[in-house]
């Protein structure tokens, strides 16, 4: 018999360190997106977090949320989960136990979920469960800056994992003859890791999109990352460890005012623009700063304005690109309640990928 078991902000706390956590033989969940999860300002006091499936007294698999929020163009303000993890081990295979775990989060959510970043296996599942329709997917370019071989071939075949060291000695050779090709424009810009008064003032005169994070969301983003650059969560299937991991705002300042800023991190050398307020050529004009600044190898955008810019500005030029594509699922239910004509434009940072 499988058992399903939710956990909200108040039982989540101190999970990792439990007696019962210890005795997992994998981890449901990293100590860093416990504590992440527990600040969340959008998670509700009755909302679970985590899901866990039990057969017997042995856990069988999990399913992780992130509660959120969306506006619709009436002004009407919907609760709503995406769906962060979900993993069932080996060995409780063919029982369900991931039909089972979605179903609780359906019912615990009032059938208000979204969901991005799946396989082709968990795709199926979700459609073949029916209760899911797509969104239009979003478009993002990828631009490479310098030879990242190191980074690259390990996600296509493992047999590059084991050869890693000699691929980054190769990538260090190669980019003493590769240069940057465009310097930027010498805007005024300061980068800094806090959220200050002015920038919180600047972004709250900009247009938002539907999600329309505020300043206690960023302040959560920058301050409760779910990536640890000391250690990595020991028996956990998901992201918890890079030690070349960082996140910051990039101001752009005309007349000592803030004029445009983009939230970015910078992990392993692939610089992610999350978000962006104010003009994209200014963004597109201080990039090419930032990438020469951290040494970035590659920038993958996901904004069809901002990779317009720099399509016509030039700036930054690459030295090769590629399209990519994010497909979103939305259970009909919200769907239906949002508006089915409803613009949704969310920006790169929505859902969990700002943490990442």
């Amino acid at each position: 018999m499988i058992n399903i078991v939710g956990l909200d902000k108040e039982q989540l706390k101190g999970f990792t360190n439990s007696e019962e956590f210890q005795k997992f033989p994998f981890a449901p969940i990293s100590e860093l997106r416990e504590l992440s999860h527990i600040q969340n300002p959008r998670a509700r006091s009755e909302d679970i977090l985590l899901f866990l499936a039990y057969s017997e007294d042995d856990l069988a698999g999990y399913l992780g949320i992130l509660p959120d929020d969306i506006t619709n163009s009436k002004g009407e303000k919907f609760h709503f989960g995406w769906l962060s993890t979900l993993s069932v081990s080996e060995k409780f295979r063919g029982k369900q136990i991931a039909q089972k775990l979605l179903y609780a989060a359906e019912d615990s959510y009032n059938k208000s979920l979204m969901i991005t970043e799946f396989t082709a296996s968990a795709e199926g599942l979700y459609n073949k469960l029916g209760f899911f329709d797509y969104l239009d997917p979003k478009k993002a370019v990828r631009y490479y800056f310098k030879s990242n071989l190191a980074e690259l071939l390990p996600t296509k075949k493992p047999v590059f994992e084991n050869n890693k060291k000699w691929l980054k000695r190769l990538d260090n050779l190669l980019n003493i003859f590769i240069p940057y090709l465009s310097n930027g424009k010498n805007h005024l810009y300061k980068v800094t890791k806090t959220f200050d008064k002015d920038l919180e003032k600047f972004i709250s005169q900009q247009k938002t999109n539907p999600i329309g994070r505020s300043s206690p969301e960023f302040r959560w983003i920058l301050d409760f990352p779910w990536l640890s650059r000391e250690r990595e969560q020991p028996n956990y299937l998901f992201s918890s460890f890079s030690k070349d991991y960082e996140m910051f705002w990039v101001n752009i300042y005309q007349q000592q005012q803030i004029v445009a800023t983009m939230l970015c991190s910078l992990r392993n050398s692939h610089l992610k623009v999350h978000y962006y307020f104010g003009n994209e050529n200014l963004i597109s004009d201080i990039l090419p700063k930032i990438i020469k600044k951290y040494k970035v190898k590659m920038m993958t955008i996901f904004d069809d304005k901002l990779n317009a810019a720099i399509n016509k500005n030039k700036s930054p030029s690459a030295i090769y690109k590629r399209q990519l594509l994010r497909k979103y699922l939305i259970h009909k239910n919200l769907k239906e309640k949002i508006g089915k004509d409803f613009q949704y434009d969310f920006k790169d940072g929505d859902g969990d990928f700002s943490f990442t």
